[in-house]
């Protein structure tokens, strides 16, 4: 894959690097209250150096043959990160991880930047299995594998230990399999 992809007319995958450290900081910082209530690594991001260590440690994930991680640009301008986690390689399975920043949500940009990270699981790294599980209650979140067209497999009950208490997640999957149904349900959704 290269190192940028156009998913739409103004969605824009790049692969995350180095370069991204500054303005990935800020994009954290600048969306800190609204990240916070479900991702748990917000408050340990307190500078530019924790965001530098991030990218460092995922592109090492890539670099050993795991999942990429991206940055979202929508217009041009970055609004979120999404990925994959490391992936499971002796079962081929992926998971996908993925978060915007306050102004740039209800756009659809999710939406289109998953699409592609699941054609790019399965076409270039040959995955059998992409799953997303989301708190149960994030249902901005949740909505991006339904309108995909994921399979709801059940509830992960207190997965997560976040600010304090557990929460349970909603696990979806799609297989590989899968595949072809998908592309044609994306089709007659673009219409």
């Amino acid at each position: 894959m290269g190192l940028n992809l156009a998913v739409t007319e103004t969605v824009e995958l790049k692969l995350l690097s180095l370069e991204h450290t500054e303005q990935l900081f800020d994009l954290v910082d600048g969306s800190r209250d609204h990240l916070r209530e479900w991702l748990p690594w917000v408050d340990g991001t307190k500078t530019s150096t924790d965001t530098e260590s991030f990218i460092k440690s995922v592109l090492r994930q890539y670099e050993a043959g795991g999942g990429p991680q991206h940055v979202i640009f929508y217009e041009d301008s970055m609004c979120g990160v999404c990925g994959f986690h490391p992936f499971d390689l002796a079962n081929r399975i992926g998971g996908v991880g993925y978060w915007l920043s306050r102004a740039y949500v209800g756009k659809g940009i999710m939406t289109s930047a998953v699409r592609s990270l699941v054609k790019i699981g399965f076409n270039e790294h040959e995955l059998n299995r992409i799953e997303i599980a989301c708190a149960m209650g994030n249902a901005r979140s949740r909505a991006v594998p339904e309108r995909l067209g994921f399979t709801f497999e059940g509830v992960l009950r207190e997965r997560e230990y976040l600010h304090g208490r557990y929460v349970d997640h909603a696990l979806y999957s799609m297989l590989a399999s899968e595949l072809s149904s998908f592309d044609k349900a994306l089709q007659r959704s673009s219409r």
